[in-house]
């Protein structure tokens, strides 16, 4: 094989190693359907849960459902190991408490033979080793007893003031001593010296390591080593399970989000899986993990519905595809010797493999997090950011990082546009007075008072031709309530009855008449003939005429007048706040802060399509403009509750866009370099 065909193949292979090395997996998604409620993961990738006939399923890897036999009712599902067996708590046939049950290895019902008149089971281990708690037991004083159920069938261990709570492999238990606040370990006859009286602990593996949270609500993952805890705090919120790897998985406190701690890294799950046809759901909590890094977590989707999503750890399918099409390019111009076919195969076969690689429904996004220095509010197409800087004045951050300082407040700032030309337009306070003043910085130059006729004015849009429009709201009498100030200079257009808010860069307008509760249009002097119903708030404009904006019924929507009446579309549960000339809208999700992305008649969670490893535990909550290129202003929290807004700018992704290089330097050397002929 030709020295530099060997070269390429090793960097495909440096290229493909490189994009496994990331610091968490990408996952694909399995949405579970009504069948049965998921409780519990194994290692085989079973899943355990609860049928609509309230018995016990077990969900297969390749799909089936087997239904456990046994006549319960008001089953807990307690435990799952990788035997198959389940166990809980269920009410049978003649008992009017509370049983322990298990199904042995996929088995039928038991009951555990255990003395007593009820009891609970509290989970189960991969010996079989079951642990859970007796009342009513004739052999203890207190008429309580606490249980090992061994699973090498030896005689059970009872206690009399201890509840097993969970159990590892190696027999080490944690649970609860009456009277005693917190957990106490015991294992082979002993019992720890002391409890963990300020954690709620809900896991445990096999290193003997703990999950949980603090008092205060912060995750925590915590090993004793010689007698010191050796613990790690990890997100504000709780840590529900843990794998033998020390992987665990969660959520958090206030905004629900499902966590993930790898290797000593918190992540937003959202970031780590991205699916086009669930691009709208978004992760709520995850409370199972098993040794291969699968997880169980419950979703929303963008117009509402709950689901349960198993996610299973994958490698980068682009990358794979990318590298096999780079061999199979080394593989034809080997066998066929640099003939025509093997030149129209190589680039049939980069063409397809760039097409798959290209072909996404939403673009990745690289993030930019701005510091303290000034609070951004506004994006234009030049990737300008228009913001409010910590003295109260203007700026503009520039693409190159670099900001300008824009002079001259005289009172409380209020940014409304900001366009193309680099012209910022808002609102100061007078002093002295509750009254407005528009004010204008044009091009980046010093700032210059709006004036027209009317009292207590306000500024409230501007396009790309520096059209200006806004409002007064001073006392009947004072002069005309609504102008547009037109960029070119021209004489104002007043209104004595019209407020407009937002003008696209064909001068349509979208305001209210003070007697109307819904937006009306206006154009070339013209109102348009609809007025929209009051309960259709607008938030932006783009140049084709849609609008974007949300309802009373709780939707974002986007409108666009077409055969004389309104196109009305959904685009999830929540609020849209800025849209691109492409369609492109931008908002958050109502009940549980997400930023989200319309594009191309799809809606986005856009923690699905943004992955960085120094911004891993961060979330999106709000996104509010969005430019032609698609860049994005988002503001978003982290594990620890801090705030900070964010440009998030699409980029193709970098691995491919190498890997596609790499293939059309072999496809180029192929077609240029003469063939070896032999003797």
């Amino acid at each position: 094989m030709p020295r530099f065909v060997r070269l390429l193949l090793s960097l495909l292979a440096l290229l493909a190693w490189s994009a496994y090395v990331q610091g968490a997996p990408t996952y694909q998604a399995l949405k579970f359907d009504g069948q049965f409620a998921p409780q519990m993961l194994n290692d085989l990738g079973q899943v355990a849960g609860i049928g609509q006939d309230g018995r016990p399923v077990i969900w297969n890897p390749d799909g089936s459902v087997m239904q456990l036999a046994g006549a319960v009712s008001q089953l807990t599902i307690t435990g799952f190991n990788n035997q198959g067996t389940i166990v809980g708590n269920a009410l049978l046939p003649g008992y009017n408490l509370q049983q322990p049950v298990m199904w042995r290895n996929g088995g039928a019902v038991e009951r555990l033979p255990l003395q007593g008149l009820g009891g609970t089971t509290a989970g189960i281990n991969n010996r079989g080793d079951i642990v859970g708690y007796m009342v009513g037991a004739s052999d203890t004083g207190s008429g309580q007893v606490g249980f090992i159920q061994w699973g090498d069938g030896s005689a059970p261990q009872l206690f009399d003031n201890y509840a097993p709570l969970m159990v590892n492999d190696h027999g080490l238990v944690l649970g609860q001593v009456g009277g005693e606040y917190g957990l106490r370990s015991w294992q082979d006859g002993a019992f720890g010296a002391s409890p963990y009286s300020d954690l709620f602990i809900r896991a445990l593996n096999n290193e003997g390591r703990l999950a949980g949270w603090h008092d205060n609500y912060q995750a925590f993952s915590l090993i004793d080593r010689d007698g010191q805890r050796d613990i790690q705090d990890m997100w504000s919120g709780f840590a529900h399970a843990m794998n033998d790897p020390g992987s665990i998985v969660g959520e958090t406190e206030l905004s629900v989000h499902a966590m993930l701690w790898y290797q000593d890294r918190t992540y937003d799950l959202d970031h780590l899986w991205h699916d086009a046809q669930y691009s709208g759901w978004t992760l709520l909590n995850a409370w199972d993990i098993n040794d291969s890094g699968a997880i169980l977590a419950s979703g929303i989707g963008s117009l509402g519905g709950s689901g349960t999503f198993l996610l299973s750890p994958v490698s980068e399918p682009q990358v794979v595809t990318l590298l096999l099409a780079g061999l199979l390019l080394l593989g034809a111009r080997w066998l066929v010797q640099k003939r025509l076919p093997a030149r129209l195969l190589s680039s049939s076969l980069l063409a397809l493999f760039a097409c798959t690689a290209y072909a996404q429904q939403a673009p990745a996004y690289r993030a930019l997090k701005f510091d303290d220095q000034f609070a951004p509010k506004f994006l234009n197409d030049a990737g300008q950011v228009a913001g409010i800087g910590q003295d109260g004045k203007p700026m503009i951050w520039n693409p190159d990082g670099s900001l300008v300082h824009l002079a001259g407040v005289a009172g409380e700032l209020t940014l409304t546009g900001f366009n193309n030309q680099g012209t910022i337009i808002g609102n100061i306070s007078v002093p002295g007075s509750s009254q407005s003043q528009p004010v204008i910085w044009r091009n980046g130059g010093a700032m210059e008072l709006l004036h027209f006729a009317g009292s207590n004015a306000y500024a409230a849009g501007l396009n790309n031709r520096g059209d200006i429009v806004g409002y007064s709201t001073g006392e009947a009498g004072s002069g005309p309530i609504g102008f547009i100030q037109w960029g070119d200079g021209s004489a104002q257009q007043l209104f004595n009855d019209y407020r407009p808010r937002l003008i696209n860069d064909l001068g349509l307008v979208i305001g209210g008449r003070s007697d109307e509760f819904g937006a009306r249009t206006w154009q070339d002097g013209v109102f348009g003939e609809y007025q929209l119903a009051y309960d259709f708030e607008v938030r932006a404009l783009n140049s084709e005429g849609r609008l974007a904006g949300f309802q009373d019924n709780g939707n974002a929507f986007t409108l666009l007048m077409g055969d004389g009446q309104w196109q009305h579309q959904d685009l999830w549960s929540g609020y849209a706040y800025g849209i691109n000339d492409a369609g492109s809208a931008v908002g958050e999700m109502a009940d549980y802060r997400r930023a989200m992305l319309w594009h191309q008649g799809h809606p986005y969670v856009m923690d699905h399509v943004w992955n960085e490893e120094q911004y891993a535990g961060w979330f999106l909550q709000s996104a509010w403009d969005i430019n032609a290129s698609g860049q994005v202003l988002a503001r978003a929290g982290s594990e620890w509750e801090a705030r900070a807004t964010f440009l998030l700018s699409p980029v193709p992704e970098p691995a491919q866009g190498v890997m596609l290089l790499a293939g059309l330097g072999l496809l180029g050397f192929a077609r240029i370099r003469p063939g070896r002929r032999s003797a």
